[in-house]
């Protein structure tokens, strides 16, 4: 994957960047890596003597998001004094908006491909460890809303936040494009905890740190990661409804 793209009016990219004024350091990056990582673990802590639930996933899966975006909001834009345009959050014009979902279309379908060729490779079929995870009690709609919306809301809010915002961005300050796409997309991938998904998860990250680019802002960003996380988590319920 390059990160020039199409040259069409809408694909262009902005004349400023918003990393052009995001004043984090690498000391920074560290801190809120050591704080997530400890919110994580303290999280895990708290919610492991108790038995796995669909509502207890559902917490878990707030209580992270949240913690994340708070970590964040305290040292880029509290202490560090982050302009919320140097994050992202400006206007990417209208276009971009209507990209998302046929975009989000093309990258479920490529990453389903993906999947499919690990599977002929392996000699056995594909196993994606989070489905055991997300999938709430056959007709527990409630749960299943719950993950929905803490899967395509709340997720792709605060993950954006953190590898393009914060992460890409930085990168961005010190590296060229592909570098810090293909950088960012590994973290993506890593941080999704499973060898398997790994492929699938660099190519999702790929895709989004080049709207980035292009775009110049997070807001397309947050929308795509949502529909793809929407469809998959959509799939995951209907498979296991049929099954």
């Amino acid at each position: 994957m390059t990160m020039t793209g199409p040259t069409e009016p809408g694909f262009d990219p902005p004349a400023r960047h918003p990393w052009a004024d995001l004043p984090l350091r690498l000391a920074d990056l560290v801190i809120i890596v050591a704080l997530a990582i400890g919110a994580l673990l303290a999280l895990r802590l708290f919610l492991s003597p108790r038995e796995i639930t669909s509502g207890l996933v559902i917490s878990f899966l707030i209580g992270q998001n949240v913690a994340l975006v708070a970590i964040i909001w305290l040292i880029a834009v509290v202490w560090r004094r982050t302009p919320w345009h140097a994050l992202g959050f400006v206007s990417p014009g209208g276009r971009w908006y209507r990209r998302v979902v046929p975009l989000a279309l093309l990258v479920q379908v490529a990453v389903i491909l993906t999947n499919v060729l690990i599977s002929l490779a392996l000699g056995e079929p594909f196993d994606n460890p989070q489905i055991a995870l997300i999938m709430p009690d056959p007709g527990d709609w409630t749960a299943m809303v719950g993950i929905l919306l803490a899967t395509s809301l709340l997720a792709p809010v605060a993950e954006e936040l953190a590898l393009r915002a914060v992460l890409y961005g930085w990168l961005r300050r010190h590296a060229g494009p592909l570098l810090s796409a293909l950088a960012s997309a590994m973290v993506f991938a890593i941080l999704h905890g499973s060898l398997i998904l790994l492929p699938g998860t660099f190519l999702v990250g790929l895709v989004l740190a080049w709207v980035y680019e292009r775009s110049g802002s997070l807001l397309p960003c947050i929308l795509l990661h949502g529909c793809f996380n929407a469809i998959s988590t959509l799939l995951v319920f209907a498979v296991a409804a049929n099954a």
